[in-house]
């Protein structure tokens, strides 16, 4: 009893002492759990950050869904994959190994998105001669004016799959734009979603164009002539390289799949014993966990680095 009672003297002393601490906190919190139930209702929480409008692009670029609302929903898989991480290894393997695993998989849907939106810039970047070509004569044909080159563009283009996506998205947006700031905005999308030196260019050609008024015809032959120039470099400078391709993609799960099959086959480990070993035990959910994270980064890098985009 009387212990209980010092316990409770403690307590309230340490309440007394850092009541001014504890109303910031309660404060913190208030706003917190506010927020959390506006954006739940979908009600605009402001001030947006930085990173906020960087996973919105790439949500816009990769799957068409640059909202606010998709950009929560995509956090709540983020959040809900690591809990779920956690909660599957932890007290199976080491606490660092399972808090490793568990912000790599939050940050994982961000990864493929990323991994996506770069073959979109790769390929998009490609098919650059195309689309500068297209848009040239458009603009040309009808009578200088951008607005309507780019949704002539957008519709009549058909060897730029991943361009002729891209235009559609800036086409509709301008349809939909009503100031300076809205074209700048989509035109900075646009650019991100092929992300080189001459697209740059092309969105200022762009801006002159929808914003001012001014003629942009010439700088776009020599822009397009420019392109194909980096084309024909790059075409000649192409070497096959595949090796490291295959290793990754074949060579190492087929490594591992051989060694489970000479260790039942040829050790008689068993079936029941691999799989008790494997995932029952700390050290084989370890080294499993470790080989993997291993494997989806070389991959990811692999896939990264195996193609350039076609930049000046």
């Amino acid at each position: 009893m009387t212990a209980a009672f010092l316990i409770l003297i403690l307590l309230f002393g340490i309440f007394v002492l850092t009541y001014d601490y504890m109303e910031i906190l309660y404060t913190a919190a208030y706003c917190l759990l506010k927020k959390a139930v506006d954006s739940f209702k979908g009600i605009d929480v402001t001030p947006k950050g930085e990173l906020w409008e960087r996973v919105r692009i790439v949500l816009g670029i990769t799957l068409n869904m640059g909202t606010d609302r998709a950009v929560r929903v995509f956090f709540f898989i983020s959040s809900f994959l690591s809990f779920i991480t956690m909660i599957v290894l932890g007290g199976r393997i080491s606490l660092l190994l399972s808090c490793l695993s568990t912000v790599l998989m939050f940050f994982a849907p961000y990864g493929v998105l990323r991994l996506k939106m770069e073959k979109i810039r790769i390929k998009s970047s490609l098919e650059g001669e195309i689309l500068l070509a297209e848009l040239t004569e458009n603009y040309k044909i009808y009578y200088y004016n951008m607005k309507e080159g780019l949704d002539r563009t957008a519709m009549s283009i058909e060897d730029a799959p991943d361009s002729k996506r891209i235009l559609q998205n800036l086409s509709r947006g301008l349809q939909r734009a009503g100031s300076e700031r809205s074209i700048i905005r989509l035109l900075e999308e646009f650019s991100l979603s092929i992300n080189t030196s001459w697209a740059n260019t092309l969105k200022n050609l762009m801006y002159f164009a929808l914003v001012h008024g001014i003629r942009v015809d010439e700088a776009m032959e020599d822009l397009l002539t420019t392109v194909r120039r980096a084309r024909e470099v790059k075409e000649f400078a192409r070497r096959a390289n595949n090796e490291s391709n295959l290793m990754i993609k074949y060579l190492v799960p087929l490594s591992y799949l051989l060694t489970v099959v000479a260790g039942v086959k040829y050790f008689g480990l068993g079936w029941d014993k691999f799989l008790h070993y494997q995932f029952g035990t700390e050290v084989g959910m370890s080294w499993m966990t470790a080989s993997c994270i291993v494997y989806a980064i070389s991959y990811m890098v692999n896939l990264f680095l195996s193609e350039s985009k076609l930049d000046l």
